[in-house]
């Protein structure tokens, strides 16, 4: 799992340079994967504009709507599927909370690396508040904010990133593309032993994932 460490999706913080850069990461790790990606973020509108208005290295890209049902999720294992048999990578991109992101089972190692845009933060409100105010008045002020905010945020990354991995013989190269994930405020709220390679050269993230995939080819699926 590779953190990029030179960007993020702060609001403050966001720019043109910081998509471009979050764009080079993505492009770095679609050129070293030898079949389909996935791409989650935390909304419609961050996906728009660092994944739906950039060309990408693939023969299409796939971009989950919010209306899709059950049935159109599994129109898009199909194509998935068609697609790798004719030696054609897919990028696939939704959000997280979604369809795409929790409920389907790629199935076959039909995923071969994901990236996650940053972290999925509840924006503040009358319930979140309340909510936050609650849990700190029974488990103290320091656990309010992991309890509300950080750890059902990494939860929902942490969902994400499990989509590839559908079996013991399926492997991919995670990706997060947010500098937060090193911040002990939110690197505790990861497992502990899930290890980290901070990079911020989108050129040494794809000898990185070149390498991994040399090393682990995926297994044919029966």
């Amino acid at each position: 799992m590779v953190v990029a460490t030179d960007v993020t999706t702060t609001y403050r913080q966001r720019s043109p340079a910081n998509t471009a850069r979050m764009q080079e990461h993505l492009r770095a790790l679609i050129q070293a994967a030898p079949g389909h990606v996935a791409v989650f973020a935390p909304s419609y509108a961050l996906l728009e504009e660092i994944v739906t208005d950039a060309h990408w290295p693939v023969h299409r890209t796939v971009v989950e709507s919010s209306d899709w049902d059950k049935s159109k999720a599994d129109e898009v294992l199909d194509t998935l599927e068609r697609e790798r048999e004719a030696g054609r990578k897919v990028l696939l991109a939704g959000t997280f909370g979604a369809r795409l992101s929790e409920g389907v089972d790629y199935r076959g190692g039909l995923l071969d690396a994901v990236a996650c845009i940053g972290l999925p933060i509840a924006p503040p409100g009358v319930v979140q508040d309340g909510l936050k105010a609650f849990v700190g008045e029974r488990f103290g002020k320091d656990k309010s904010w992991r309890y509300t905010m950080t750890q059902p945020a990494v939860n929902r990354v942490l969902q994400a990133m499990g989509r590839p991995i559908r079996g013991i013989d399926d492997r991919a190269v995670v990706l997060l593309l947010e500098q937060r994930c090193e911040q002990p405020m939110y690197r505790k709220c990861f497992p502990g032993d899930l290890q980290m390679v901070p990079m911020s050269d989108p050129s040494g993230l794809k000898r990185l994932a070149e390498r991994f995939y040399r090393r682990v080819p995926r297994v044919p699926t029966p």
